[in-house]
């Protein structure tokens, strides 16, 4: 079996772990780029958003080169994320690829421990120990970045912190228990704390919307990197392993839905599928955390986002705070995407000048 699954950001560290651990070939595609969005392009629906060519071209790519199991997650809503699964296998299977389709339910955590036991005929104590050690180094890649993009404002040499972090990422996706890993994180976390000078305080920004393209820079155009190079410290609203926490845990999930309907409501009172509700609650929060500004990242098409930025809109006008919505699709220019953000921080310098 040689098992393939797409890219979202750094995934493929833990999930490659998960797989390693069970003994089970994976076929990992290159890092997001031109030639995988052109594959997914060529092949895709006109008007299915950036997340659903990208993860085509990976899923193409894997088959191409030999993979005969593709692992996807599910959904349900209006999002289209939920028809993802069924159209990109029968789009693969149109153009002759023949592979076993696995799709998972995010919501199903013992369901999905049991289908993989069936799969890859292997007992639930291995199963447990890949599922941690993965789950470990999932948390931790999270947190480093996190903890990088937070901390790149106030480096000096942020030029040279871009290797340093890639080499913490390398010695992470090699590690091979969790204190190896809990070690990393403390190391690099000591480091930076040396290197940041708490006299100064630059403008924050809080970054929302769809979680495909939060977490993949190439779909981003690596925009938490090109604002902390612009001395904007930026916050992520999700995360892959906050996302998975609250949506595979039923009790991590029913208190995060409380929470987030309680700070949405007379915005957005209902849950319209996507990250609509959390692209609101998480700009809310932003807010009371008394963030500078927020950007909102849309794909084209994405109905659940277009909603929200029309709600961002009216919150922008009511709290007085600088909200900015850019939408992302795969005929983006790069110089024209880096103008646009440069130009609302030079705006969010002025402000928080001026306070």
């Amino acid at each position: 079996m040689k098992v393939a699954f797409p890219h979202m950001g750094r995934v493929c560290i833990p999930l490659k772990t998960l797989f390693d651990s069970l003994g089970v070939s994976v076929i990992i595609p290159p890092r997001n780029n031109d030639t995988i969005k052109n594959t997914g392009y060529k092949y895709s629906p006109e008007y299915s958003c950036l997340p659903f060519k990208m993860i085509l071209g990976n899923i193409l790519y894997s088959l191409e080169n030999g993979a005969d199991t593709v692992i996807m997650l599910g959904g349900s809503g209006p999002c289209r994320f939920g028809y993802f699964a069924y159209m990109l296998n029968l789009i693969a299977r149109d153009l002759g690829y023949r592979f076993k389709f696995i799709c998972l339910e995010p919501s199903s955590l013992l369901k999905n421990i049991v289908e993989f036991k069936r799969l890859l005929r292997c007992g639930y104590s291995d199963i447990y120990t890949a599922l941690v050690l993965g789950w470990e180094k999932l948390k931790t890649v999270d947190s480093l970045e996190a903890l990088y993009f937070k901390t790149l404002p106030y480096i000096s040499d942020k030029d040279s912190s871009k290797q340093e972090f890639e080499e913490v990422v390398a010695k992470l996706e090699q590690s091979s228990n969790i204190l190896s890993i809990n070690e990393i994180y403390r190391d690099y976390s000591d480091h930076l704390a040396v290197q940041r000078d708490i006299y100064k305080q630059f403008p924050r920004i809080g970054i929302v919307g769809d979680i495909y393209t939060l977490n993949e820079p190439y779909s981003n155009h690596n925009i938490e990197y090109l604002l902390g190079m612009k001395g904007i410290e930026t916050t992520r609203s999700v995360y892959t392993s906050t996302w998975v926490e609250t949506n595979a845990f039923f009790w991590k999930r029913k208190r995060f839905n409380k929470k987030m309907k309680d700070l949405s409501m007379g915005y957005l009172n209902d849950n319209i599928g996507g990250f609509a509700m959390e692209t609101v609650y998480h700009t809310l929060d932003f807010i009371n955390r008394d963030f500078d500004g927020i950007l909102h990242m849309v794909p084209i098409t994405c109905m659940p986002e277009i909603v929200s930025r029309q709600v961002l809109q009216r919150i922008s006008v009511e709290k007085k705070i600088p909200i900015m919505s850019i939408t992302v699709d795969e005929h983006n220019d790069c110089t024209g995407f880096e103008t646009r953000v440069e130009a609302f921080a030079e705006m969010l310098y002025m402000r928080h000048k001026k306070v």
